[in-house]
């Protein structure tokens, strides 16, 4: 199975001039370099680990796991990010056996038939340049509304959707997507860079497949670098799912001034 983990962050297609010519070169070919791999191991069906933005969840009803059922999903119109609204094919056949299948392995998820996607999903899509003819799997992790899942649990969570996918006699060619992250903060005050000494330690225990290291960062650690850190989630979903895997970093720049944040891209290669 392949897998790929991308930032998401709406200012790469918001601002692009605003970030030094050889960065965005950089970043935009990580994106080229992680659809190529997914369209070159002839994958049909994404399942992306996303954030959400409340556009699906909202304080009165904010699931730790949501699966998207739809047979399509549109986009929430976000114009100001420079965003192009798009519908894209879902598969409600594989969803709804994922759902059911997490449902015996003690994961309790949430589904929709209805869900949107929002820029944490659209814009690695857009830049990843998939073909129209994949589907798209949505799964939000809730990283907005505490008490969120903790990152132990997420860890679980990835496995056990890759055991149910192993187990699957639908004949799909899965990849899994994480998009998020990693630091940095959103609609509160003071600055919105990221912490790059934070990166450094998350994505290099991803890269050395240390995923102990991991689940035993804080909550408390998380808020401190940043509100939207939280979003990380979705990473380490699709590291457990990928796990003892080691990935390769594609991308990796600690600050882009202008865009206020680092990019990091990783990619889990068929073995």
């Amino acid at each position: 199975m392949l897998a790929a983990a991308t930032v998401h962050f709406p200012y790469i297609t918001a601002w692009p001039e605003r970030a030094p010519a050889e960065e965005r070169e950089a970043t935009m070919s990580g994106f080229t370099r992680l659809g190529r791999a997914f369209v070159d191991e002839g994958i049909d069906t994404v399942v992306a680990f996303t954030s959400e933005h409340i556009v699906n969840l909202q304080p009165r009803l904010a699931a730790p796991f949501l699966i998207g059922l739809g047979q399509s999903h549109g986009a929430f119109p976000e114009p100001h990010f420079n965003l192009k609204p798009f519908t894209r094919r879902g598969d409600p056949e594989l969803a709804s056996y994922l759902t059911s299948e997490l449902y015996d392995c003690g994961f309790d998820v949430a589904h929709s038939s209805e869900l949107l996607f929002d820029h944490g999903t659209v814009l690695p899509l857009a830049l990843m340049n998939l073909p129209p003819s994949v589907a798209i799997v949505p799964v939000i992790i809730n990283s907005i509304f505490k008490p969120l899942p903790s990152l132990d649990r997420c860890r679980a969570f990835g496995l056990a959707v890759k055991e149910a996918l192993a187990r699957s006699n639908l004949g799909r060619r899965v990849g899994l997507l994480a998009t998020g992250g990693i630091s940095h903060t959103v609609g509160a005050p003071g600055p919105e860079q990221n912490d790059p000494s934070f990166d450094e330690r998350f994505v290099g225990a991803l890269a050395r497949c240390d995923l102990d290291a991991i689940s035993c960062i804080s909550d408390k650690e998380i808020d401190a670098a940043g509100n939207g850190t939280h979003e990380i989630r979705n990473w380490v979903a699709v590291a457990g799912a990928m796990h003892p895997r080691r990935p390769k970093i594609v991308t990796a720049i600690p600050y882009v001034t202008g865009w206020s944040s680092g990019v990091h891209q990783l990619l889990w290669e068929v073995a």
